[in-house]
Protein backbone atom coordinates (compact mmCIF):
# COMPACT_ATOMS: atom_id res chain seq x y z
CA UNK A 1 0.00 0.00 0.00
CA UNK A 2 7.64 6.29 -0.34
CA UNK A 3 9.53 9.18 -0.36
CA UNK A 4 12.49 10.76 -1.57
CA UNK A 5 11.34 13.84 -3.00
CA UNK A 6 12.43 14.30 -6.44
CA UNK A 7 10.94 16.51 -9.42
CA UNK A 8 8.29 15.00 -11.42
CA UNK A 9 8.40 14.51 -15.10
CA UNK A 10 6.83 17.08 -16.81
CA UNK A 11 4.38 15.67 -19.74
CA UNK A 12 6.66 15.93 -22.59
CA UNK A 13 3.66 17.26 -25.31
CA UNK A 14 2.40 20.45 -23.95
CA UNK A 15 0.09 21.56 -26.58
CA UNK A 16 -1.73 17.89 -25.29
CA UNK A 17 -2.06 18.85 -21.85
CA UNK A 18 -5.47 20.17 -20.43
CA UNK A 19 -3.65 23.00 -18.93
CA UNK A 20 -2.09 24.16 -21.59
CA UNK A 21 0.71 26.38 -20.70
CA UNK A 22 0.96 23.88 -17.17
CA UNK A 23 1.97 20.85 -18.00
CA UNK A 24 3.65 20.14 -14.72
CA UNK A 25 0.34 20.67 -12.83
CA UNK A 26 -1.82 18.66 -15.60
CA UNK A 27 0.97 15.49 -14.72
CA UNK A 28 1.14 16.35 -11.07
CA UNK A 29 -3.14 15.98 -10.61
CA UNK A 30 -2.66 12.80 -12.21
CA UNK A 31 -1.36 10.49 -9.30
CA UNK A 32 -3.08 13.37 -7.04
CA UNK A 33 -6.29 12.07 -8.19
CA UNK A 34 -5.07 8.48 -8.40
CA UNK A 35 -4.79 9.26 -4.66
CA UNK A 36 -7.93 9.99 -4.14
CA UNK A 37 -8.94 5.92 -4.19
CA UNK A 38 -7.03 5.88 -1.29
CA UNK A 39 -9.69 7.32 1.16
CA UNK A 40 -12.71 6.12 -0.89
CA UNK A 41 -11.57 2.58 0.10
CA UNK A 42 -10.04 3.49 3.67
CA UNK A 43 -14.15 4.52 4.10
CA UNK A 44 -15.15 0.90 3.69
CA UNK A 45 -12.80 -0.24 6.21
CA UNK A 46 -14.51 1.01 9.45
CA UNK A 47 -18.08 -0.11 8.12
CA UNK A 48 -16.67 -3.79 7.41
CA UNK A 49 -15.14 -3.71 10.44
CA UNK A 50 -18.25 -2.46 12.86
CA UNK A 51 -19.84 -5.90 11.15
CA UNK A 52 -17.29 -8.36 12.19
CA UNK A 53 -16.95 -6.95 15.60
CA UNK A 54 -21.23 -6.92 15.58
CA UNK A 55 -20.38 -10.83 15.21
CA UNK A 56 -21.44 -13.79 17.54
CA UNK A 57 -18.36 -14.14 19.36
CA UNK A 58 -16.13 -11.44 17.74
CA UNK A 59 -12.50 -11.92 17.05
CA UNK A 60 -10.04 -9.52 19.32
CA UNK A 61 -8.53 -6.56 17.35
CA UNK A 62 -5.02 -8.43 17.36
CA UNK A 63 -6.73 -12.15 15.76
CA UNK A 64 -8.75 -9.97 13.24
CA UNK A 65 -5.70 -8.21 12.35
CA UNK A 66 -3.32 -11.13 12.31
CA UNK A 67 -5.65 -12.98 10.21
CA UNK A 68 -6.74 -9.98 7.80
CA UNK A 69 -2.84 -9.25 7.07
CA UNK A 70 -2.45 -13.06 6.08
CA UNK A 71 -5.43 -12.82 3.84
CA UNK A 72 -3.85 -9.70 2.40
CA UNK A 73 -0.59 -11.34 1.52
CA UNK A 74 -2.39 -14.23 -0.79
CA UNK A 75 -2.73 -11.78 -3.73
CA UNK A 76 1.01 -10.81 -2.92
CA UNK A 77 2.14 -13.50 -3.21
CA UNK A 78 2.88 -14.14 -6.84
CA UNK A 79 5.08 -11.23 -6.37
CA UNK A 80 7.02 -12.47 -3.45
CA UNK A 81 7.61 -15.43 -5.33
CA UNK A 82 9.35 -13.38 -8.48
CA UNK A 83 11.22 -11.39 -5.65
CA UNK A 84 12.33 -14.35 -4.50
CA UNK A 85 13.22 -16.07 -7.70
CA UNK A 86 14.76 -13.18 -9.51
CA UNK A 87 16.92 -12.47 -5.75
CA UNK A 88 18.30 -16.61 -6.32
CA UNK A 89 18.62 -16.38 -10.00
CA UNK A 90 21.43 -12.66 -9.20
CA UNK A 91 22.79 -14.58 -6.43
CA UNK A 92 23.64 -17.34 -9.01
CA UNK A 93 24.82 -15.34 -11.34
CA UNK A 94 27.20 -12.97 -9.35
CA UNK A 95 28.22 -16.53 -8.31
CA UNK A 96 29.62 -17.52 -11.54
CA UNK A 97 30.55 -14.19 -12.46
CA UNK A 98 33.06 -14.03 -9.16
CA UNK A 99 34.46 -17.58 -10.00
CA UNK A 100 35.35 -16.40 -13.48
CA UNK A 101 36.53 -13.33 -13.00
CA UNK A 102 38.20 -13.47 -9.41
CA UNK A 103 37.60 -10.64 -7.30
CA UNK A 104 37.35 -8.08 -9.52
CA UNK A 105 33.27 -8.50 -9.54
CA UNK A 106 31.57 -8.15 -6.21
CA UNK A 107 29.17 -11.40 -5.34
CA UNK A 108 26.72 -8.77 -3.45
CA UNK A 109 25.95 -5.72 -6.49
CA UNK A 110 23.72 -7.91 -7.80
CA UNK A 111 21.22 -8.31 -4.87
CA UNK A 112 21.51 -4.13 -3.85
CA UNK A 113 17.92 -3.63 -4.90
CA UNK A 114 16.31 -6.90 -3.38
CA UNK A 115 18.18 -5.36 0.01
CA UNK A 116 16.85 -2.23 -0.43
CA UNK A 117 13.48 -3.55 -0.92
CA UNK A 118 13.68 -5.88 1.97
CA UNK A 119 14.71 -3.27 4.22
CA UNK A 120 12.32 -1.01 3.10
CA UNK A 121 9.74 -3.63 3.13
CA UNK A 122 10.47 -4.49 7.00
CA UNK A 123 10.95 -0.45 8.04
CA UNK A 124 7.23 0.08 6.93
CA UNK A 125 5.87 -3.36 7.72
CA UNK A 126 7.21 -2.82 11.27
CA UNK A 127 5.70 0.99 11.79
CA UNK A 128 2.31 -0.20 10.36
CA UNK A 129 1.95 -2.76 13.08
CA UNK A 130 3.16 -0.97 15.87
CA UNK A 131 0.84 1.97 14.59
CA UNK A 132 -1.83 -0.50 14.54
CA UNK A 133 -1.42 -1.94 17.72
CA UNK A 134 -1.46 1.35 19.67
CA UNK A 135 -4.91 2.81 17.81
CA UNK A 136 -6.28 -0.44 18.82
CA UNK A 137 -5.24 -0.21 22.68
CA UNK A 138 -6.10 3.51 22.81
CA UNK A 139 -9.29 2.98 21.38
CA UNK A 140 -10.11 0.54 24.00
CA UNK A 141 -9.02 2.78 26.76
CA UNK A 142 -10.46 6.40 25.74
CA UNK A 143 -13.36 7.96 24.84
CA UNK A 144 -14.01 7.51 20.90
CA UNK A 145 -14.49 11.50 20.37
CA UNK A 146 -10.98 12.66 22.19
CA UNK A 147 -9.45 9.25 20.14
CA UNK A 148 -10.77 10.68 16.76
CA UNK A 149 -9.69 13.81 17.59
CA UNK A 150 -5.81 12.97 18.71
CA UNK A 151 -5.71 10.30 15.95
CA UNK A 152 -6.51 13.40 13.24
CA UNK A 153 -3.40 14.77 14.94
CA UNK A 154 -1.72 13.07 11.56
CA UNK A 155 -2.83 15.81 9.24
CA UNK A 156 -0.72 18.07 10.75
CA UNK A 157 2.32 15.63 11.75
CA UNK A 158 3.19 14.82 8.85
CA UNK A 159 4.28 18.03 7.00
CA UNK A 160 6.39 18.36 10.19
CA UNK A 161 7.48 14.74 10.05
CA UNK A 162 8.76 15.75 6.09
CA UNK A 163 9.77 19.05 6.91
CA UNK A 164 12.15 17.91 9.46
CA UNK A 165 13.56 14.89 7.26
CA UNK A 166 14.57 17.97 4.89
CA UNK A 167 12.02 17.90 2.64
CA UNK A 168 10.53 20.97 1.09
CA UNK A 169 6.81 21.76 2.46
CA UNK A 170 5.60 24.93 0.36
CA UNK A 171 3.44 27.92 1.77
CA UNK A 172 0.46 26.58 0.38
CA UNK A 173 0.91 22.86 1.98
CA UNK A 174 1.21 24.79 5.09
CA UNK A 175 -1.62 26.85 5.01
CA UNK A 176 -3.74 23.68 3.22
CA UNK A 177 -2.79 21.37 6.11
CA UNK A 178 -4.17 24.02 8.75
CA UNK A 179 -7.41 24.44 6.88
CA UNK A 180 -7.78 20.40 6.78
CA UNK A 181 -6.71 19.93 10.30
CA UNK A 182 -10.18 22.71 10.93
CA UNK A 183 -11.97 20.71 8.55
CA UNK A 184 -11.30 17.54 10.00
CA UNK A 185 -12.65 18.85 13.24
CA UNK A 186 -15.52 20.41 12.08
CA UNK A 187 -16.74 17.31 10.30
CA UNK A 188 -15.77 15.11 13.92
CA UNK A 189 -18.29 17.78 15.08
CA UNK A 190 -15.41 18.72 17.64
CA UNK A 191 -16.40 22.59 18.22
CA UNK A 192 -20.26 21.21 18.86
CA UNK A 193 -21.02 21.91 22.65
CA UNK A 194 -22.20 18.24 23.10
CA UNK A 195 -18.57 17.13 21.79
CA UNK A 196 -16.64 19.75 23.98
CA UNK A 197 -18.51 18.59 27.32
CA UNK A 198 -18.18 14.66 25.87
CA UNK A 199 -14.28 15.46 25.70
CA UNK A 200 -14.01 17.26 28.56
CA UNK A 201 -15.97 15.04 30.51
CA UNK A 202 -13.45 12.01 30.56
CA UNK A 203 -11.84 11.07 33.70
CA UNK A 204 -8.40 11.86 33.97
CA UNK A 205 -7.61 8.34 34.76
CA UNK A 206 -4.32 6.61 34.64
CA UNK A 207 -6.19 4.19 31.80
CA UNK A 208 -7.83 7.28 29.49
CA UNK A 209 -4.25 9.20 29.96
CA UNK A 210 -2.50 5.85 28.78
CA UNK A 211 -5.38 5.77 26.00
CA UNK A 212 -4.69 8.91 24.81
CA UNK A 213 -0.97 8.33 24.57
CA UNK A 214 -1.43 5.48 22.65
CA UNK A 215 -3.76 7.38 19.94
CA UNK A 216 -0.91 9.91 20.06
CA UNK A 217 1.26 7.60 19.53
CA UNK A 218 -0.87 5.89 16.61
CA UNK A 219 -1.10 8.85 14.92
CA UNK A 220 3.01 9.69 14.85
CA UNK A 221 3.78 6.30 13.60
CA UNK A 222 1.05 6.39 11.19
CA UNK A 223 3.09 9.99 10.45
CA UNK A 224 6.19 8.51 9.71
CA UNK A 225 4.77 5.23 7.61
CA UNK A 226 3.43 8.17 5.36
CA UNK A 227 6.58 10.51 5.45
CA UNK A 228 8.58 7.21 4.77
CA UNK A 229 6.61 5.56 2.17
CA UNK A 230 7.23 8.10 -0.17
CA UNK A 231 10.80 7.86 0.29
CA UNK A 232 10.70 4.18 -0.22
CA UNK A 233 8.23 4.84 -2.79
CA UNK A 234 10.36 6.44 -5.70
CA UNK A 235 12.83 3.89 -5.06
CA UNK A 236 11.35 0.66 -5.00
CA UNK A 237 8.46 -1.16 -7.75
CA UNK A 238 5.55 -0.06 -6.11
CA UNK A 239 3.72 -4.06 -5.97
CA UNK A 240 6.96 -5.50 -4.60
CA UNK A 241 6.98 -3.05 -2.13
CA UNK A 242 3.67 -3.36 -0.95
CA UNK A 243 4.46 -7.21 -0.90
CA UNK A 244 7.32 -6.84 1.34
CA UNK A 245 5.53 -4.57 3.45
CA UNK A 246 2.41 -6.46 3.57
CA UNK A 247 4.62 -9.91 4.73
CA UNK A 248 6.74 -7.71 7.12
CA UNK A 249 3.42 -6.35 8.92
CA UNK A 250 1.51 -9.60 9.13
CA UNK A 251 4.82 -11.62 10.96
CA UNK A 252 4.67 -8.48 13.11
CA UNK A 253 0.70 -8.80 13.93
CA UNK A 254 1.01 -12.70 14.28
CA UNK A 255 2.99 -12.53 16.96
CA UNK A 256 0.99 -9.78 18.46
CA UNK A 257 -1.73 -12.20 18.53
CA UNK A 258 0.39 -15.22 19.72
CA UNK A 259 1.75 -13.03 22.81
CA UNK A 260 -1.56 -11.63 23.43
CA UNK A 261 -3.07 -15.27 23.56
CA UNK A 262 -0.76 -16.59 25.76
CA UNK A 263 -0.44 -14.06 27.92
CA UNK A 264 -3.81 -12.84 28.28
CA UNK A 265 -6.47 -14.52 30.11
CA UNK A 266 -6.99 -18.11 28.31
CA UNK A 267 -10.84 -17.03 27.30
CA UNK A 268 -9.80 -16.73 23.53
CA UNK A 269 -8.20 -20.52 23.41
CA UNK A 270 -11.53 -21.85 25.16
CA UNK A 271 -14.04 -19.96 23.40
CA UNK A 272 -12.71 -19.34 19.96
CA UNK A 273 -14.08 -16.43 17.95
CA UNK A 274 -16.36 -16.81 14.66
CA UNK A 275 -13.35 -16.65 12.52
CA UNK A 276 -12.95 -20.44 13.94
CA UNK A 277 -15.81 -21.51 14.37
CA UNK A 278 -18.28 -22.97 11.59
CA UNK A 279 -20.65 -23.64 13.87
CA UNK A 280 -21.62 -20.49 14.87
CA UNK A 281 -24.22 -17.88 13.12
CA UNK A 282 -22.74 -15.85 10.27
CA UNK A 283 -19.61 -17.45 9.91
CA UNK A 284 -19.71 -17.23 5.88
CA UNK A 285 -20.60 -13.52 5.74
CA UNK A 286 -18.30 -12.54 8.93
CA UNK A 287 -15.00 -14.30 6.39
CA UNK A 288 -16.35 -12.39 3.77
CA UNK A 289 -15.99 -9.17 5.67
CA UNK A 290 -12.91 -10.02 7.06
CA UNK A 291 -11.63 -10.88 3.19
CA UNK A 292 -12.94 -7.52 1.90
CA UNK A 293 -11.36 -5.64 4.48
CA UNK A 294 -8.01 -7.53 4.35
CA UNK A 295 -8.07 -6.46 -0.26
CA UNK A 296 -10.09 -3.62 -0.93
CA UNK A 297 -9.10 -1.04 1.81
CA UNK A 298 -5.92 -3.15 2.61
CA UNK A 299 -3.83 -4.20 -0.24
CA UNK A 300 -5.54 -2.59 -3.16
CA UNK A 301 -5.66 0.46 -1.11
CA UNK A 302 -1.51 -0.25 -0.08
CA UNK A 303 -0.77 -0.70 -4.27
CA UNK A 304 -2.28 3.02 -5.01
CA UNK A 305 -0.93 4.88 -2.14
CA UNK A 306 2.21 3.35 -3.25
CA UNK A 307 2.29 4.38 -6.41
CA UNK A 308 0.71 7.80 -5.87
CA UNK A 309 3.39 8.69 -3.21
CA UNK A 310 6.11 7.60 -5.73
CA UNK A 311 4.94 11.58 -7.47
CA UNK A 312 3.43 13.34 -4.58
CA UNK A 313 5.21 14.95 -1.77
CA UNK A 314 4.04 13.45 1.48
CA UNK A 315 2.52 16.54 3.09
CA UNK A 316 0.12 17.15 0.37
CA UNK A 317 -0.29 12.80 -0.02
CA UNK A 318 -1.80 14.08 3.65
CA UNK A 319 -4.07 16.40 2.28
CA UNK A 320 -5.46 13.96 0.05
CA UNK A 321 -6.17 10.96 2.82
CA UNK A 322 -7.37 13.50 5.39
CA UNK A 323 -10.61 13.43 2.83
CA UNK A 324 -11.17 9.95 4.15
CA UNK A 325 -14.59 12.08 6.54
CA UNK A 326 -15.85 13.35 3.73
CA UNK A 327 -15.82 9.81 1.83
CA UNK A 328 -17.13 7.99 5.17
CA UNK A 329 -20.48 10.58 4.86
CA UNK A 330 -20.62 10.03 1.17
CA UNK A 331 -21.01 6.44 1.64
CA UNK A 332 -23.06 6.31 4.93
CA UNK A 333 -25.68 9.16 3.23
CA UNK A 334 -25.72 6.55 -0.30
CA UNK A 335 -25.76 3.36 1.23
CA UNK A 336 -27.24 3.43 4.75
CA UNK A 337 -29.61 6.67 4.33
CA UNK A 338 -27.69 8.72 6.94
CA UNK A 339 -28.51 12.56 6.86
CA UNK A 340 -25.17 14.63 6.83
CA UNK A 341 -25.08 17.13 9.23
CA UNK A 342 -24.54 20.89 8.55
CA UNK A 343 -21.16 20.15 10.30
CA UNK A 344 -20.16 17.36 7.63
CA UNK A 345 -21.19 19.34 4.79
CA UNK A 346 -19.10 22.58 5.80
CA UNK A 347 -16.10 20.68 7.33
CA UNK A 348 -16.08 18.44 4.43
CA UNK A 349 -16.19 21.77 1.91
CA UNK A 350 -13.03 22.79 3.83
CA UNK A 351 -10.86 19.51 3.43
CA UNK A 352 -11.78 19.11 -0.21
CA UNK A 353 -10.67 22.64 -0.55
CA UNK A 354 -7.76 22.21 1.70
CA UNK A 355 -6.96 19.04 -0.74
CA UNK A 356 -7.29 20.33 -4.14
CA UNK A 357 -5.56 23.91 -3.08
CA UNK A 358 -1.83 22.58 -3.88
CA UNK A 359 -2.86 21.55 -7.20
CA UNK A 360 -4.73 24.68 -8.03
CA UNK A 361 -2.18 27.46 -6.32
CA UNK A 362 1.28 25.96 -7.42
CA UNK A 363 3.56 23.10 -9.30
CA UNK A 364 6.22 23.34 -6.98
CA UNK A 365 4.22 20.76 -4.71
CA UNK A 366 6.62 18.27 -6.66
CA UNK A 367 9.95 20.73 -6.97
CA UNK A 368 10.73 19.51 -3.34
CA UNK A 369 14.26 18.92 -1.97
CA UNK A 370 15.81 15.54 -2.27
CA UNK A 371 15.65 13.46 1.19
CA UNK A 372 18.06 10.68 1.88
CA UNK A 373 17.54 7.76 3.70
Amino acid sequence: MREVEVVAVPDASPSDSPQGSHPERASSFAPRATLLLVPLLWATYNPALRFIYESDAPPSPAELTAVRMLVSLVPFSFVLADVARDEARKREAAAKETSLAGDETDPTSSSRDVSLLLRAGLELGLVNAAATAFQAYGLELTSATRAGFLLSTINVAVPLGAAAAGQRVSKVTWIAVALAAVGVAVTEGAFTPDALDAAASVPATGASSLGDACCLAAAALYSAFTVRLGVHARRCDAAELSACKAAAMAAACVGWWVVESTGGSGASSADPSVLFDSARGGFGVVWGAVVYSAIAPGALANVIQTKGQAAVPAAEAQLVFATTPVFNAALATAFLGERPTIETLVGGLIIITASVAPSLFEGSGTEDGATTE
